[in-house]
């Protein structure tokens, strides 16, 4: 017994070093491979006790800082935090949203006054933050150069990668906390298909295909929506549609919940649902149609899970 757990802290520690490399190495599969850094460290703390999971995430700190050095293991420490607030929080919020808020706005708060710390200012900081994205967009005009796309198509890059880039730095923030948020949710989604015993001790909803949004989050979506009319108080724009990015991403789980929801009461066979969600991730029309499904839903009621006196779970 003793050798068999030696063994899993082993390969729990290589796994999770193995795919946070082969995501900053290949970052195209980064996207898919970085929710996942945090799941072998919990699997193995919720089998075999927190203290031995939390030791599997010092380990692969240390090899990750010994490997890569400190950039690398900066990085890494934010999973790192991930692991140790989902061991804190798990069975102690079991209310999914505040969860998943809860986690994502301590790390990007504390994560944030760091940065500012060892930037010494918020002008530094954004100063980086622009040069790097520059940068990288000059990468991608490259890469389209090389892989022979239209020179017109090439030339508007190029001619608006400033605009891009300036956008794309005002709505980090939105996009940071997000990221934040879906490393937190699939994680928890993981361990409930890993631990399925366990669910009803982790989550107060029964089933996420079940949830929906809270209702107060419409009147922030109104009140942002209108500030980004307002003329002037370029700060206040950037705030309010930031405000909005993070609204309107609850909507789209909302939105994705409702489709989950008719896939399992009419058994739509997986492959079909795959096709289906493989839409809805890469095509923005069907994206922006699945929030919509969310938005609309606060008054509609797809799902008939609004009856009187009854939750969600007991509606169904």
């Amino acid at each position: 017994m003793q050798l068999e757990i030696i063994v899993k802290f082993v390969l729990a520690t290589a796994s999770t070093v193995f795919l946070f490399i082969s995501g900053v190495a290949v970052p195209p599969i980064g996207v898919a491979l970085f929710p996942l850094v945090p799941q072998p460290v919990l699997s193995f703390g919720i089998k075999y006790g927190i203290m031995g999971g939390m030791g599997v995430t010092v380990l692969a700190l240390s090899l990750v800082l010994f490997w890569g050095g400190g950039e690398l293991a900066f990085i890494y420490s934010v999973f790192a935090v991930v692991v140790g607030l989902l061991f804190l929080l798990l069975g102690r919020v079991r209310v999914i949203e505040a969860l998943v808020f809860g986690i994502a706005a301590v790390i990007f708060a504390g994560f944030t006054g760091l940065l500012l710390y060892l930037f010494g200012s918020w002008e530094a900081m954004l100063q980086d933050l622009r040069r790097n994205l520059n940068d990288s967009l000059s990468s991608a005009v490259q890469m389209h150069e090389k892989m022979g796309f239209p020179q017109e198509s090439v030339a508007i890059l190029k001619e608006r990668a400033p605009e891009i880039a300036e956008m794309v730095l005002q709505l980090l923030p939105a996009a940071a906390f997000i990221s934040l948020g879906l490393v937190v949710l699939f994680n928890v989604v993981f361990l409930c298909r890993r631990f399925p015993e366990k669910r009803d001790q982790w989550l107060a909803v029964a089933s996420l295909r079940e949830w929906k949004a809270p209702d107060f989050l419409i009147w922030g979506l109104i009140v942002s929506g209108f500030a980004l009319f307002i003329p002037g108080f370029d700060l206040v724009k950037t705030f309010a549609g930031n405000i909005v990015l993070v609204i309107c991403a609850c909507y789209f789980f909302q939105g994705l919940a409702i489709v989950a929801y008719f896939f399992n009461k009419n058994s739509v066979p997986r492959f079909v649902r795959g096709i289906v969600y493989l839409f809805i991730v890469f095509q923005q029309l069907f994206t922006l149609l699945v929030v919509g499904l969310g938005l609309f839903d606060l008054w509609v009621d797809f799902r008939r899970l609004k009856k009187q006196d009854l939750n969600p779970s007991q509606a169904s």
